[in-house]
């Protein structure tokens, strides 16, 4: 029980710090290291303000100098990254694998909420990931139990297959429907979970960003093209993955007796 006390409170931890680095990555002269402080008033921000889910909840969610309110996503962010710890802690314990998958899933949320924000997914993020997804799977220290020629193809498939699908939308519509930094998800993907993962993926984040989409535009009575995070979907589809995936293709080798 202690052991997972520990890892829920480091996952609170690791979570702030990525807070940190969601709200600084958009500035490339922002040093992540320097100390917290207020947007607004700029004092910075003193520990006993900076304590995971607490200092939100004593402060009532805002600044304790000029009460300046402090968004949701920061609890939201401490809270997913400790469940992420919790859950990765559950399947492999303490383990090179519970470390490793802690590595993708971070920066998967890191990701999720930089969409979320910014409508950006940064190759500072999503490089760095494949290339740590191929060399884990390489010294087969992937995970997900993933071979390199799978890595490697799934990389390579991911990217050109959103690239292309980017492209053949343009050539259409004339206007860009999807940023090159879904394509470098793609990549990151494809090395960490292999080609067979594209598939599903691909398919269910477009079915959750085609039902967000129209039902924001309808509701809002927004234009049609309205710009939608589908980086944001296509963690989820992940996130699904871990779950659903087997049933998916069990049902597509029955429908189509592949």
């Amino acid at each position: 029980m202690s052991e997972i006390i520990g890892v829920i409170i480091l996952g609170l931890l690791i979570g702030s710090f990525i807070n940190v680095i969601i709200a600084r990555i958009v500035d490339d002269n922002d040093n992540i290291y320097r100390p917290s402080r207020c947007p607004r008033c700029k004092n910075d921000i003193p520990w006993h303000c900076n304590i995971p889910i607490f200092s939100f909840i004593f402060l009532k969610g805002k600044c304790n100098k000029c009460k300046l309110k402090i968004s949701f996503i920061y609890p939201i962010v401490e809270v997913l990254s400790a469940i992420t710890f919790l859950i990765c802690y559950l399947n492999y314990g303490l383990s090179l694998d519970f470390l490793f998958s802690l590595i993708f899933f971070l920066g998967l949320l890191i990701i999720f909420f930089t969409d979320f924000k910014y409508f950006l997914i940064f190759d500072s993020i999503t490089l760095p990931l494949t290339a740590i997804g191929i060399v884990l799977t390489a010294f087969s220290l992937n995970p997900f139990n993933i071979k390199i020629l799978d890595s490697i193809f799934g990389a390579l498939i991911g990217y050109a297959l959103i690239f292309s699908i980017r492209w053949l939308y343009f050539k259409i519509k004339k206007v860009e429907g999807m940023g090159l930094g879904d394509a470098k998800l793609f990549l990151a993907l494809g090395a960490w979970l292999g080609f067979q993962s594209l598939l599903f993926i691909l398919f269910v984040s477009s079915l959750l960003g085609s039902i967000y989409g129209y039902t924001y535009i309808f509701i809002a009575k927004k234009n049609k093209n309205v710009e939608i995070a589908y980086g944001c979907f296509i963690i989820l589809a992940v996130v699904l993955y871990q779950f659903f995936s087997k049933n998916f293709y069990n049902f597509i080798n029955h429908t189509f007796m592949l």
